[in-house]
């Protein structure tokens, strides 16, 4: 067990920022104990003040340097002790090279107040001798997520083992981010999202639509039938496009967090991109961050690398300076790439952030390692992947894989675990674009590296293990190898239960999926009994969750209503199908698949006239759903001969 200690400093008049972050440690302690770290908040007020023959402050600074981490708080001044605790920590981590990280958080000023001359000039000197920008914070959302997100990047350094994470593992959805299904904060309390225009009318024209759709429904006039289903539809795309909205910001967000604690010194015109993200100005970050100054930059930075070359004595010191240049200019370009994304109004908005990734990696294939080129090209690809472009983002994750597999024979303890990840994106690319057979290789040779990290360190490893096993699962499913599938899905269970066993508020999601996806290939292969007690256990996890954390967890709670309603549809059990229909539709009611049960199930009853203002309701978004259900419907051979007329009429008024 690894233990990481956090030391809060800050004056008194930030006490319940300081409380909310000692609560906030608590949480992170129970997520990651079953990890492998106990995490502990070390402050002022948490030590005796009886006398030790020493200052009390210099037992403070002891325990600054002996920290892992060290997170600086003001607000409106620049308190002497907390001036001292950050000189403390800084030469302390001159000095070792490991510890501790140190961060500066600065929380907002509200109308009327004013900081202190004593902080400005604390802010000043942060900036100019250090390079080092804080992070700003008006409310205690966006101080979590702050830390969250440093905690979550900087583990493998502080644990000493580079390899204890592989990825992200924020989730963000229905404006909630979460950490391993932990809510950390809200879009909503976020001011790069609350205050971010498109953000903002996205989310007016769907309360909009909520309402003129509600109104047009209580009239209960048939014949407005056609412009419910047009504003349902529209509702559906701002829907869609709120959701990678969202995505967006959260992802730059990260980038920027990323930047903030990188070592690297900010500049300044990276310091008023990151104040325009904040202030939720997209459009701001692009326009500071041009390419015309960035590749002036870059040339000069080129320029003092083949100059320290040509000196023998002062060169060393040229190129390095030269280099870290280089790595700051690379993370412009990625930020100008992200923040084009979220500018909806830019119709070339994927043409120009390509042309910015792309910049990035030449401009880092020219100057630096291959490590650092092959995470450049990792990350390329993976934004390539996620918007559909497969064939551009293979000819990235190839370069990337050949890195990978040279790193990876030199080192195999420090690079398996990159290659991996991206033998595991290529194989995801590979299924998406049905190239079934490279998809499985690569998933196999992810599993054969995972079960060599298992072996020498299950407690960090085995959840990656669950994964990829999962993921042959989904594989095998949609190539009907059904026993393969049936055998890829119990172990990665197996791994989730017991897991789960041990720490089931972080567990029991990924047990919930397993037990979802066995209990859906049981269906499809008609092994009903089966299929209904996995579905029912993973239906139970996720109701716990819910009534938890309602936010993060209803989604889930919502696609189990729908599993459970269509296992029982298939065996002709109508009633129950309704049942769980009517309970996903309550938790969200916008989850409109959910309606080709209820409508099917209410149709085979016999209930033609409720099931016919269902089928009217979401004929032109559902349409496809509809009939594609019927004929499933007659080859499970479940449609009660009474019922068959009832179903053809359906057919029909869906037809028309």
């Amino acid at each position: 067990m690894k233990n990481i200690t956090v030391f809060l400093a800050s004056s008194d008049e930030l006490k319940n920022d300081r409380n909310s972050f000692h609560s906030l440690v608590a949480s992170l302690d129970e997520i990651f104990e079953p990890r492998g770290y106990r995490i502990r908040c070390r402050r002022w007020e948490d030590f005796s003040a009886f006398c030790t023959g020493s200052r009390t402050q210099d037992d403070y600074n002891r325990i600054v340097r002996a920290s892992d981490i060290c997170i600086c708080m003001f607000h409106r001044k620049a308190g002497e002790y907390t001036i001292e605790e950050f000189n403390q920590a800084l030469d302390e981590y001159v000095k070792s090279q490991s510890h501790p990280k140190t961060f500066v958080y600065i929380r907002a000023l509200i109308e009327g107040e004013m900081e202190d001359e004593a902080l400005k000039r604390f802010k000043e000197d942060l900036f100019d001798r250090v390079g080092h920008y804080w992070c700003n914070y008006a409310t205690d959302d966006a101080m979590k997520l702050h830390f969250v997100m440093q905690l979550e990047r900087i583990i493998p350094s502080v644990s000493g083992n580079a390899s204890v994470t592989e990825g992200n593992h924020f989730k963000i959805e229905n404006g909630v981010v979460s950490l391993y299904g932990h809510k950390i904060a809200e879009l909503d309390n976020l001011s790069f999202a609350a205050e971010n225009p498109e953000y903002l009318s996205l989310k007016e024209s769907i309360a909009r639509l909520n309402t003129e759709i509600a109104r047009l429904r209580a009239t209960g006039v048939a014949e407005l039938q056609p412009m419910i289903d047009e504003k349902q539809a529209e509702l559906y795309k701002k829907r869609e496009s709120l959701n990678r909205l969202e995505s967006r910001l959260f992802d730059l967000a990260l980038s920027i967090n990323k930047l903030i604690g990188s070592g690297t010194p900010v500049s300044e015109r990276k310091r008023l991109a990151i104040e325009m993200f904040e202030r939720g100005n997209s459009k701001g970050v692009v326009e500071i961050l041009n390419e015309k100054d960035i590749a002036a930059d870059a040339a000069q930075a080129r320029k003092e690398i083949e100059q320290g070359k040509l000196l023998v004595d002062s060169g060393r010191s040229l190129i390095e300076a030269g280099l870290q240049k280089t790595r700051s200019l690379a993370e412009e370009y990625v930020l100008r790439a992200k923040a084009l994304m979220t500018d909806y109004a830019e119709p070339r908005r994927f043409e120009l952030a390509c042309h910015a990734y792309e910049q990035g990696i030449e401009l880092i294939r020219a100057n630096l390692s291959e490590e650092e080129l092959a995470k450049s090209l990792f990350e390329y690809g993976h934004f390539l992947q996620t918007n559909k472009r497969y064939d551009l983002a293979e000819v990235r994750y190839r370069e990337n894989l050949d890195i990978c597999q040279r790193l990876a024979a030199i080192s195999p303890q420090v690079y398996e675990p990159d290659l991996a990840m991206v033998q595991n994106n290529l194989g995801t690319l590979y299924e998406d674009t049905r190239r079934y057979g490279e998809s499985e290789e690569m998933f196999l040779s992810v599993m054969e590296i995972r079960r060599r990290l298992v072996a020498a360190n299950p407690q960090v490893y085995e959840p990656d293990l669950a994964g990829i096993q999962n993921n042959l699962g989904i594989l095998y499913k949609d190539t009907q190898r059904y026993e393969d599938s049936e055998k890829m899905y119990l172990s990665a269970m197996e791994i989730y239960r017991r897991l789960a066993a041990v720490n089931p508020q972080v567990y029991e999601p990924d047990l919930a999926m397993a037990q979802s996806n066995l209990g859906t290939l049981y269906k499809d292969t008609r092994r009903y009994e089966d299929s209904e007690k996995l579905c029912l256990s993973a239906m139970e996890i996720r109701r716990r969750l819910a009534a938890a954390n309602p936010q993060v967890y209803e989604p889930y709670l919502v696609r189990a209503c729908n599993n459970l309603s269509f296992l029982f549809l298939a065996q002709g059990n109508f009633e129950e199908a309704e049942r769980y229909a009517r309970e996903g539709a309550k938790y969200d009611s916008t989850h409109h698949t959910i309606y080709t049960n209820l409508a099917a199930s209410l149709l085979l009853q016999g209930r033609y006239a409720e099931a016919e203002e269902i089928y009217l309701r979401y004929k032109e978004e559902l349409k496809e759903d509809f009939l594609s259900d019927f004929e499933d419907f007659y080859q499970r051979g479940i449609i009660p001969p009474e019922r068959e007329d009832d179903v053809e009429r359906i057919k029909k008024l869906l037809s028309k």
